[in-house]
């Protein structure tokens, strides 16, 4: 389970500097492996961490969704496949060389 809680530390580390890429800002809720992406245009999106890689990320509607909402939630997709991607592939080396 440490091993699990180390790579969602990492993962979430990784995230947050590719999120400071958009000038996104990226909160960590209160309810375990739950966080909140707010956008420089204000859109909203709720990102949970289920049993890892497992990954949800859902847009709140919290105004209109524009173009630029679909840009946004795009460049955060993208931005959890690589971190997921960083992580399984490090985890993978580590492991080999034990």
């Amino acid at each position: 389970m440490s091993n699990t809680s180390n790579l969602i530390l990492d993962f979430e580390k990784l995230f947050r500097e590719k999120l400071k890429l958009n000038n996104c800002r990226f909160r960590k809720k209160k309810q375990e492996n739950n966080y909140e992406i707010t956008t420089p245009s204000k859109d909203v999106f709720l990102m949970c961490i289920g049993e890892f890689p497992e990954i949800k990320l859902i847009y709140q509607p919290v105004g209109i969704r524009t173009k630029q909402t679909i840009v946004y939630e795009r460049a955060i997709r993208s931005h959890i496949d690589f971190c997921l991607s960083n992580i399984q592939e490090s985890n993978t080396t580590a492991v080999e060389q034990n």
